[in-house]
């Protein structure tokens, strides 16, 4: 127990007297306050006009100096009627869902392959310290330009939903206008090419389209093989021609039957007249004829229609005529064999020739039948895979159409201001920083004035007042 919480103890409280004059006292020194500060402004104007416009143009050459960049934006449309259908989620979910895949690193990666990173932002020169710290030997991470101008660009992008709408806005910061633009719109692009991978059945369409079209080379690789065969080998039409050579065939064995039927009935005759012509002959002639002996023996003779007795050794004049004209004929007979030989030759070569273009136009239909049912093969797979290709992409078209909950509303333009607060707001502040400035470097110098040189003609309390507030700002 302190003393003071002892019973016998009493406190007693000092009363407080009230000064009716600290009203009076207050004002007093408020406008002496006010006194002094006009008078330091009298005296020191200029030097406070020239703070004041100092810090205008400071103002102003900040503003120019900081907003140095254009800024190019992009509005997404989120439409919540499909993103209910589509069953996609919450809003919020859907909408952060959107804001990370277009600041994914993919999405900006490919919108700078768009724009090219040498163009987006170029790739400066070594500074001085890094040279230095190469020359030295100490190792440097470099990065190369593209991981460079990923990293610029994420910085200088900027994605968010405007407040009580359903449009995601797209900002991006550059110094020059039309790369600004043209990079924002490669980026929404690249997001909706990324958003329709991610939520529609493209993949699918794109697919049986690179199917598509390699079969349609494998169409027209086969359709120029064949084209080329047929027309080096002249296989136009190869059952016509194998008709054509199988009646020509026909037609030279019926000739070379004939030809060798007349042939064999002209060798006979010729040799009936060679044996008349032996009978006819003078017996003196017919005895001194010479035989090979390496050749067989004559066949016997075909008896004659007359006796023999009846041609003595001194033939008449009937005889040399018989004779005559036997000989004319054995002539004939020779000549005509002749002619049988030679077309018997002949129609044999031709029937080879025909054997062997029938052979070769079969090995000729071979290989061009297999090279058709190669085209054949190839147009039945291009159908079939042009049908598919065409539900698929039909789907994916209703798909896309249905899971479509992301439209560009607004796509980027190129800005013709540069971005960043207004230079009235920048001269308002200026300006007021500058006005309290120069008052306060004015009162400052009066200060310093009044301290040096103590007047003697102002009255103690207003000197008291300035000391107060000097000493005892607050």
């Amino acid at each position: 127990m302190t003393s003071l919480e002892r019973q016998d103890y009493r406190v007693i409280l000092r009363p407080q007297v009230e000064d009716h004059h600290a009203p009076e006292k207050e004002a007093d020194q408020s406008g002496s306050l006010e006194l002094f500060v006009l008078r330091a402004l009298r005296h020191y104007w200029l030097i406070a006009a020239a703070v004041f416009f100092s810090g205008v143009i400071s103002a102003v050459a900040l503003h120019a100096l900081l907003d140095t960049k254009y800024e190019a934006t992009a509005s997404l449309l989120i439409d919540n009627g499909k993103q209910s259908d589509s069953n996609l989620g919450s809003d919020s979910v859907f909408v952060n869902s959107q804001i990370e895949l277009l600041n994914s690193e993919l999405v900006l990666r490919s919108a700078i392959q768009s724009v090219r990173d040498d163009k987006l932002y170029p790739k400066r020169p070594d500074s001085e310290f890094s040279e230095l710290l190469a020359y030295l030997g100490v190792p440097q991470k470099r990065m190369n330009n593209e991981d460079r101008a990923y990293k610029l660009a994420a910085q200088a992008l900027k994605v968010q939903l405007e407040p009580r709408t359903s449009m995601i806005r797209v900002s991006f910061r550059h110094g020059d206008p039309r790369i600004a633009a043209s990079f924002v719109n490669a980026l929404t692009e690249s997001y909706l090419s990324k958003y329709r991978a991610l939520y529609t059945q493209a993949a699918a369409a794109d697919f049986l389209r690179g199917e598509m079209d390699q079969l349609q080379r494998r169409v027209a690789t086969a359709a120029g093989v064949l084209g080329a065969f047929m027309t080096a080998n002249r296989t136009y039409a190869v059952d016509e021609q194998k008709k054509l050579l199988l009646t020509r065939q026909s037609d030279l064995a019926k000739s070379l039957a004939t030809v060798r039927t007349e042939l064999a009935q002209k060798q006979e005759e010729l040799r009936v007249v060679e044996d008349q012509i032996n009978q006819l002959k003078p017996n003196a002639a017919r005895a001194s004829q010479a035989r090979d002996p390496a050749k067989p023996a004559p066949e016997a003779a075909v008896p004659l229609p007359y006796s023999k007795n009846l041609f003595g050794d001194d033939p008449p004049l009937l005889l040399v005529k018989l004779y005559q004209e036997a000989t004319q004929q054995f002539l004939t007979l020779k000549m005509t064999i002749a002619g049988l030989r030679a077309a018997e030759s002949a129609h044999t070569a031709e029937l080879d020739n025909v054997a062997k273009d029938l052979v070769n136009l079969a090995g000729l239909e071979a290989e061009t039948n297999r090279l058709k049912r190669q085209l054949t093969s190839a147009e039945q797979e291009l159908a079939e895979i042009t049908s598919r290709a065409g539900e698929k992409r039909i789907a994916a078209a209703m798909t896309e159409n249905n899971l479509s909950a992301i439209k560009i509303a607004q796509p980027a333009s190129i800005p013709f201001e540069t971005a960043g607060r207004s230079v009235w707001l920048f001269l308002a502040v200026g300006g007021f920083l500058s006005a309290v400035t120069a008052v306060g470097v004015a009162c400052l110098l009066q200060l310093i004035s009044t301290y040096r040189n103590p007047p003697t003609y102002i009255a103690a309390n207003f000197l008291r007042t300035v000391r107060f507030y000097l000493f005892f700002p607050g």
